[in-house]
């Protein structure tokens, strides 16, 4: 056997790689699954604003709110506070439909002209739920979203039982039953497993917007998006960022399926690549290097397969070697990492699903990279530069 450069360059990696899954795997398991008993004494309680963000969510902001005003958490001490987002079909007409007393349903055109709509705001549709909301501790979701019945209780108690400045929880999306929406939904479940395992080891990198709880005053503290209001995206990352960065070791992760948030995935690949574009374009304005460090890594470590694929052919002794060492040790360092995410989303069938899927994911991270550095995608019948 040859011992090449390139065969060199891939045991460093694949050590590199194995190391840095056995990192996220160590700190999975690590983290506690909270025991959760709901408390029947309102008085224990504190009150509670679900703010929710929306654009053209007609088909899914029914059933969002349905779930969330069947919460098993004390009726009297939450409410909801929708923020429309200039959509352009009847989400806000069938959100003023519902006849709640303890839902709030905010017009953002109302507060910022015609000029807004045609650029991104989710963070200003934010800020403006969270001036109008009633409750010390807010909790933020989306429209597209539902949740179990026992989500707020949930997550108040882990709250209330801990001293963390910003508490995020699992998200899963379903259904999954055709090959693009079981590859989101494996994507997902990998990517929360991640998010808590770093968090775990007070090494925040990730979170999701869709199920994320702090208390109001902390926003405040941290004076909310200033500073990457004119990044399109990442409220939920940049945020954490700043928490973390005044309060260390204030964040925390609910391990606890009663907590979950259940979305839908992307349908049609051209909307899965915007949304995947988007959630990796704000990657450009993160200010940790180490984040920076971690996405730079996985990126090229997909890019040396294709590298290795290459040198593979022509067939010659030991030209497969690099190869077979790279998809190995993914493979099996993957396997290793998803079995008990999966088991915790219930989902531990997918295992079986993982090796074809490995294939797409090799693709789909080579694609969306280079796609995220410009910057440009259409989401939301909106195109944002």
């Amino acid at each position: 056997m040859i011992f090449t450069p390139l065969l060199a360059v891939v045991i460093v990696f694949c050590s590199l790689y194995f190391f840095m899954l056995l990192y996220f795997f160590v700190g999975w398991l690590r983290l506690k699954t909270p025991k959760f008993e709901r408390d029947k004494s309102a008085s224990n309680l504190p009150f509670v604003s679900v703010v929710i963000p929306t654009r053209n969510e007609s088909e899914n902001i029914k059933a969002c709110l349905e779930s969330i005003f069947k919460q098993t958490y004390t009726q009297h001490l939450f409410e909801v506070v929708m923020v429309d987002d200039y959509s352009t079909d009847p989400t806000l007409e069938l959100a003023k439909e519902f006849k709640q007393n303890n839902l709030l349903v905010l017009d953002l055109m109302q507060y910022l002209g015609n000029q807004g709509e045609y650029v991104p705001n989710k963070k200003k549709a934010l800020a403006l739920g969270i001036k109008n909301a009633k409750g010390d501790l807010i909790i933020t979701t989306d429209g597209d979203c539902t949740m179990s019945e026992n989500w707020l209780s949930s997550m108040v108690s882990y709250y209330q039982q801990n001293a963390f400045k910003l508490l995020t929880g699992p998200v899963l999306m379903k259904p999954a039953y055709f090959p693009l929406q079981v590859f989101q939904q494996i994507d997902v479940m990998n990517l929360i497993g991640i998010t808590g395992a770093t968090i775990r080891h007070n090494f925040p990198i990730m979170c999701n917007g869709a199920n994320l709880m702090y208390a109001k005053q902390t926003f405040h503290d941290v004076e909310g998006f200033k500073g990457n209001n004119d990044i399109p995206t990442g409220d939920d990352i940049f945020l954490m960022q700043k928490i973390h960065q005044r309060y260390p070791n204030s964040i925390g992760f609910v391990k606890n399926y009663e907590a979950c948030v259940f979305t839908k995935p992307e349908k049609g690949i051209g909307r899965f690549i915007s949304q995947r574009t988007r959630w990796i374009s704000k990657s450009t304005g993160f200010n940790d290097f180490k984040i920076t460090a971690t996405l730079y890594f996985a990126y090229s470590f997909n890019l040396l397969i294709i590298v290795a694929l290459c040198f593979a052919f022509p067939l010659s002794e030991f030209s497969w070697l690099p190869l077979a060492i790279l998809v190995g040790t993914k493979l099996v360092v993957d396997f290793l990492f998803n079995i008990p995410v999966s088991v915790f989303f219930r989902k531990w069938y997918m295992l079986i699903l993982l090796p074809i899927t490995e294939v797409f994911y090799i693709i789909y991270v080579l694609l969306i990279g280079p796609l995220s550095l410009t910057g440009r995608y259409r989401w939301k019948d909106r195109l944002v530069k």
